[in-house]
């Protein structure tokens, strides 16, 4: 049986590296922050990194569970952004992987939580910049108004 990308991952090629790799931490960054504000000036109410779903291990960003909406802001180098993603050259076959392996995991969250009545919505990180904020803020209010709240039980 094959390892995961996980288990293989490589040693870092330099002390710094390591620290770097080590120090990186996936949430509460400057792009969903920068959107979140927004929404909230936009009187949305929302869940911030919180799981839409239980059986679907994944953590949105912003979710309005009411609505059944989340909102997904992808760092452009972890998901493989198609305008920003370069390859690391060390250990490139590697990282390759990883983030093709990413990207699965990505459209496989979201067909799960789609099937299941979610509406998914993704930002790019270089998506959210003070001047697409009001554009960002309209999709996701027209996916909250759009997607009806959950049947009384």
């Amino acid at each position: 049986m094959k390892k995961s990308v996980r288990a293989r991952a490589p040693s870092a090629s330099s002390d710094l590296v390591r620290r770097v790799m080590v120090a990186n931490y996936g949430g509460n960054t400057l792009p969903e922050r920068l959107l979140r504000s927004a929404l909230h000036q936009a009187g949305l109410r929302f869940r911030k990194d919180r799981r839409p779903l239980g059986p679907v291990r994944c953590r949105a960003d912003v979710v309005f569970t009411k609505r059944r909406v989340c909102v997904f802001v992808d760092g452009c180098f972890w998901h493989g952004c198609p305008l920003h993603f370069d390859s690391p050259k060390t250990h490139r076959p590697w990282w390759n992987e990883k983030i093709e392996e990413n990207r699965k995991r990505d459209r496989r969250q979201a067909a799960m939580l789609t099937s299941a009545g979610w509406k998914v919505i993704r930002f790019w990180e270089h998506e959210i910049i003070p001047s697409r904020l009001p554009l960002l803020v309209r999709t996701v209010v027209t996916a909250t108004r759009r997607t009806a709240a959950r049947p009384a039980r």
